[in-house]
């Protein structure tokens, strides 16, 4: 491009192609007639999408070679790049705890079930109300009862009638026979009478006595002192006996709540581990910046089947140590039971531990940039670390996942026990 300067001191110039009025002694005129023709206008636009298309080329480029480290070496059978997640071995106090749930009940409390059918008249107790022992609880319907009961009544009234008739023939036939005067089948038959009218005399009796005891069911009293549980129960609602075959209406219960337990499944595997008189700590799930201590007072002798997966559990009932206003019995809580404990022992994270088919546990251990595989011995271990007997030194560097390179089976070899301390060197005499 040529640049070409006139000074002319009496018109005004341009420059760079901007006209404006310039006073002084000069004028300075920039032409650049190059820079307006069509050529360059063309060779500049020509460099502008080379360049546009070179940035494109490259940003492709560079996200194809990201997708193909991801995709493509692992289409040719070879290991594709990852970051392995690694942890250090560290000290660590560490406690193996079984953790349960359960529901809060009273230690000692009895169901409520009427022994008879019937409707529910009147309700006496609210629940949450005390009781005390033979207090009533709410009356059933006694109209069919007491309706039998008079029935009975006058039926026993009759056969009393009857048997004085039949003992008064009884007694002018056993006359006549020692007079001679009738036979041997006539007295027998006047006996026979007798017995019958008797006979039915009682089972009316034992009917009847029925029927009283009957009327007495219809009352529900409190079997002994405490706090009615008492269930969404309606005056006029039909209920069924203790006999029937769902085992009855559960109208409640009568729980002594000043003292109060977890009861908790435990499976055949853990059960093992626990004794009558452990130690334990429940927290109730409502309250849970309350943490209460228990003991266990019964471990069943009997399993029952999970309903879930159909595994053996064992009932344990822990009784807590102390109670509150706000405990309500059904209330959902965790029993955690302590099985050891130790503190500052060598410890890594659970997920940096494998097992082979052998039950042989290993690590992966960083050396430079890889791994390599050692055997450890664990001890006891809770939710997020487990201890390490031998095998890694504090400060060694451990994989939390498998290193892709490790394939298949890994025949990993169970390290050396540590060498016992040897006592102090006797000198011979």
């Amino acid at each position: 491009m040529t640049l070409s300067f006139q000074l002319d001191r009496l018109t005004p110039a341009i420059a760079l192609g901007s006209s404006y009025p310039v006073t002084g002694p000069s004028v300075v005129r920039l032409n650049s007639r190059m820079s307006a023709s069509p050529q360059f206008r063309r060779w500049l636009k020509l460099t502008l999408r080379t360049a546009f298309v070179i940035a494109f080329l490259a940003g492709l480029g560079w996200g194809g070679r990201a997708v193909w480290k991801q995709i493509g070496p692992g289409l040719f059978g070879t290991k594709r790049e990852a970051i392995i997640p690694t942890a250090r071995v560290k000290p660590a106090s560490i406690a193996e705890e079984i953790v349960a749930v359960g529901r809060l009940r009273a230690v000692f409390s009895t169901e409520l079930r009427a022994e008879i059918n019937g409707r529910i008249m009147k309700v006496f107790v609210a629940d949450g109300e005390g009781v005390k022992r033979d207090q009533q609880i709410l009356k059933l319907d006694q109209q069919d009862i007491l309706t039998q009961l008079q029935e009975s009544t006058r039926n026993i009234e009759a056969a009393k009638l009857r048997v004085e008739r039949a003992r008064r023939d009884f007694d002018r036939q056993r006359e006549l026979r020692d007079k001679n005067l009738i036979t041997q089948k006539d007295f027998d038959e006047s006996r026979i009478t007798l017995s019958l009218a008797e006979n039915d005399s009682q089972v009316y009796e034992a009917r009847i006595a029925n029927l009283r005891d009957k009327l007495t069911k219809t009352i529900i009293v409190a079997p002994h002192d405490g706090t009615l549980l008492l269930r969404d129960l309606t005056e006029g609602q039909l209920v069924t006996s203790a006999a029937s075959q769902n085992g009855g209406t559960l109208l409640g219960e009568v729980a002594d709540l000043t003292a109060l337990m977890v009861r908790t499944n435990i499976n055949e595997i853990d059960v093992a581990r626990l004794k009558v008189g452990d130690a334990a700590r429940v927290r109730v799930d409502s309250l849970r910046n309350m943490m209460l201590n228990g003991e266990i007072k019964r471990i069943a002798t009997v399993a029952n089947e999970s309903v879930g997966d159909r595994t053996r559990v064992f009932p344990v009932d822990v009784v807590v140590d102390e109670t509150d206003p706000r405990f309500r019995p059904g209330m959902s809580a965790t029993v955690m039971f302590m099985l050891s404990h130790v503190e500052d022992v060598p410890a890594v994270p659970l997920s940096a531990v494998f097992s082979n088919a052998d039950s042989v546990r290993y690590v992966f251990q960083r050396k430079g940039e890889g791994f390599e595989v050692h055997g450890i011995d664990i001890g006891i271990a809770d939710t997020r670390r487990v201890q390490i007997l031998s095998g890694l030194a504090l400060g060694d560097e451990v994989a939390l996942m498998r290193p892709l390179e490790y394939e298949g089976e890994i025949p990993a070899a169970k390290p050396a026990p540590p060498p016992k301390p040897r006592g102090p060197k006797r000198s011979g005499i």
